[in-house]
């Protein structure tokens, strides 16, 4: 998800309705209740680590690291595959792999913006970010377009050998999709087709994570495949200081993606890292200066959350409630009188 993230909604926040966020009747700004958990850790039943794992990950700027004090090489196609010394979250895994006895084979397919699949990439990329040459027209490639998608550049790199494949997709769709939105509220798009829109880039998104999944099965048949959630991104440090506009429709997307398609994996056998309900997805200390990634505390936690579910006997489900799931299903009534600026370019 690699995007210096820059919000300054304009003006007008969205009034309470049957969608996925939470916001204040009074207006006041969403705010995330205190983080006192500790990094998951292994189960102390937990199997035992194969003697060689072949490890892929398929992702964007958090398989690169950025953010990071060692971030992996990022070449115009995928990051260095074995990342040597990197610091990020795909590093960190296959060492705490290794440290527990495997001998691990890394292929990291990390490529900094990428969004999951080209249908998506297609749409965010008709928009351009606020302040720039291209505000809210089609993007330039090179320039700053998002650059790929895991399907079309990503999944064509797997060996066929792979043990573990970790996949950790949504944050440039959720930011793309959102400062698409913005254009179309610019442009006088209804209430309505607004939240049709969101939906109807939810629904791509499932479809899209479910070809890239059923993929992964059939080109490497003995591969464990797992897959992260989003945090509530109204919650993450830079979403704190949005407006509740901004906020209100951060956790649309992002929830919605994980409640609706996401977290279902885990009932058909696709364990799921939970991180919409993981305290460490929140404590400013894990974040880089720009708020949106990790840095190296919040790689560590997030790669002991990856493997304390590979090891367990028995993975643990996505939580369904939890005080960063919200409560109440809103709607958006009132749209802002301007476009959002777009908080997910800055790519570098």
């Amino acid at each position: 998800m690699k995007m210096t993230i820059r919000f300054a909604f304009l003006v007008a926040a969205f009034a309470c309705g049957s969608t996925l966020v939470a916001c204040s009747s009074s207006g006041v700004k969403l705010t995330p209740p205190p983080t006192f958990s500790p990094s998951p850790t292994p189960s102390p039943t937990a199997k035992p680590t194969p003697a060689a794992v072949h490890y892929t990950a398929i992702g964007a700027s958090d398989a690169v690291g950025y953010g990071a004090s060692v971030p992996c090489a990022n070449p115009p196609t995928v990051a260095v595959p074995t990342c040597p010394g990197g610091t990020g979250y795909v590093p960190d895994l296959a060492k705490l792999l290794s440290n527990g006895g495997a001998t691990v084979t890394l292929n990291d397919l990390g490529i900094s913006g990428a969004v999951l699949g080209p249908d998506i990439l297609s749409t965010v990329n008709m928009y351009g970010a606020l302040g720039s040459a291209d505000q809210c027209m089609p993007r330039t490639a090179g320039v700053d377009a998002y650059p790929a998608d895991f399907i079309t550049a990503e999944l064509p790199h797997l060996t066929g050998t792979e043990t573990l494949v970790t996949v950790f997709a949504g944050g440039n769709d959720t930011n793309g999709i959102a400062n698409a939105a913005g254009c179309m509220a610019a442009a006088s798009a209804t209430t309505e087709q607004i939240d049709a829109f969101v939906t109807t880039e939810i629904a791509a998104f499932g479809a899209d994570l479910e070809s890239l999944l059923g993929s992964v099965h059939a080109k490497a048949p003995n591969a464990k495949i797992y897959v992260a959630n989003l945090p509530n991104f109204a919650l993450i440090p830079v979403g704190q200081e949005q407006s509740v506009a901004a906020q209100e429709l951060l956790s649309t997307i992002s929830v919605g993606i994980d409640l609706q398609v996401i977290d279902p994996l885990a009932a058909s056998g696709t364990p799921v890292i939970d991180l919409l309900c993981n305290p460490q997805s929140y404590v400013p200390a894990n974040f880089y200066t720009d708020g949106f990634h990790p840095d190296d505390a919040g790689y560590a936690a997030f790669a002991a959350a990856f493997y304390a579910q590979i090891t367990a006997t028995t993975p643990a489900a996505p939580s369904t409630t939890c005080t960063y799931i919200p409560t109440t299903n809103l709607k958006v009534r009132t749209l802002p009188s301007s476009a959002f600026p777009d908080f997910s370019r800055g790519k570098t």
